[in-house]
C-alpha cells in the first residue's frame, strides 16, 4: 500500500495532518544502511519534512528540515517539495546505542540536544527563502518541531512522530500526526484534544494494523472530521551526472587540472542516495576545456 499524508479539518477548528510513511523510511534505511536508532532518527525527520511540505500549494516549493544536536549521529537533514518527493541523510548512520529505560530507541541520545533545529522554506526555486531556527528541546524530533512551530511561526501545535523497527532492522511502521488549532479554536475542542493525548501517542502502534483514516475515526469518535486533501510521499533523490558536472565546473580550472594531474579521475558520492559517479581523465579534460 502506498504511503499517504492526509489532512482533515476537526470540528472546523483544528487541522489534523496524518501520515503513514513506512515505505519511505524503509527506502531510506536501505539506501543509507542505517542502524536502528539512526533509522528512527532519519525516519522521523523525513516524515516531519514531508508533512510540513505537504501544505504547500506549489509542487516545486521546498521545505528543508535540519537537526544538529551534537550527538554521535551528527546532522540529520531531510528536504521535501510540495509534491511530497522527499530525500535526506544522516551524517553517521552507524550509531548503536542502548535502548532507553522504557525500551524505546534512544533517538534523543543519537541526535543530542545541544544545538538547533533549522527549517528553510522556499515558495519556489530561486525565491527568497524563509529560515527559522530554534534551540533543540530533546533531539527526539517531534518535540523539536513542535517548539519550532511555537517559537518561529507562533503556531502552537501537537506533533507526534514514530518509527518502529523490527528485530531484523526493517521498518514495520512509520508515520506521524500534526494537530494545528486554527485561530479562535474553542476551549471545548482544545480540551477534547488534550484528553486524547494517550491515544495520539499510540498512533504509531495502531499504524501496524490500521489506516490513518481509521485511526483518526477511532481517536476522534463522535467528532466531526472533514477530509481536505491527500498526497503520497515517495523517496526521490533526483541526482544526475549533469548535476555533479556543474559542481565540478564550479571548482574552477585550477582544481580540475589538479584532479587530472594527481588522481586522473574524480569520484563523487551523492549523500542522499549513495550513488557513485566516476569521472575519468577524458571526462575531466572535457570539463576543463569547457571551463576555459
Amino acid at each position: 500500500m502506498a504511503d499517504t499524508i492526509q489532512r482533515y479539518l476537526l470540528n472546523k477548528e483544528v487541522v489534523v495532518c496524518a501520515a503513514d510513511t513506512k515505505e519511505l523510511v524503509n527506502v531510506a534505511r536501505e539506501l543509507h544502511g542505517t542502524y536502528p536508532v539512526c533509522t528512527a532518527a532519519l525516519g522521523r525527520t523525513l516524515t516531519g519534512a514531508a508533512m510540513m511540505a505537504s501544505t504547500a500549494k506549489e509542487a516545486a516549493a521546498l521545505t528543508t528540515l535540519s537537526l544538529n544536536g551534537g550527538g554521535p549521529a551528527g546532522t540529520v537533514l531531510a528536504t521535501a517539495n510540495g509534491a511530497c518527493e522527499v530525500k535526506g541523510y544522516i551524517e553517521n548512520p552507524y550509531v548503536n546505542l542502548p535502548a532507553r529505560a522504557d525500551g524505546k530507541l534512544d533517538v534523543g541520545g543519537a541526535v543530542g540536544k545541544d544545538g538547533f533545529i533549522t527549517v528553510l522554506r522556499e515558495a519556489a526555486p530561486g525565491a527568497e527563502p524563509y529560515v527559522g531556527r530554534t534551540q533543540l528541546v530533546s533531539g527526539e524530533v517531534a518535540e523539536d518541531i513542535a517548539m519550532y512551530y511555537l517559537q518561529s511561526e507562533q503556531h502552537p501545535s501537537i506533533v507526534y512522530l514514530s518509527v518502529w523497527v523490527d528485530v531484523d532492522t526493517t521498518v514495520i511502521a512509520a508515520g506521524g500526526l500534526i494537530l494545528s488549532p486554527l485561530p479562535g479554536a474553542s476551549e471545548e475542542t482544545l480540551s477534547m484534544i488534550e484528553s486524547k493525548v494517550f491515544d495520539i501517542r499510540n498512533y504509531g502502534l495502531m499504524l501496524m494494523t490500521m489506516t490513518p483514516e481509521a485511526i483518526l475515526q477511532k481517536i476522534f469518535a463522535g467528532q466531526e472530521l472533514e477530509k481536505m486533501d491527500e498526497k503520497h510521499p515517495v523517496y526521490h533523490c533526483g541526482c544526475s551526472e549533469q548535476r555533479f558536472e556543474r559542481g565540478i565546473l564550479s571548482l574552477g580550472r585550477k582544481e580540475i587540472g589538479e584532479m587530472i594531474e594527481q588522481d586522473g579521475k574524480a569520484e563523487v558520492v551523492c549523500r542522499f542516495c549513495n550513488k557513485k559517479y566516476v569521472f575519468d581523465k577524458a571526462h575531466l579534460q572535457r570539463l576543463l576545456d569547457e571551463a576555459k
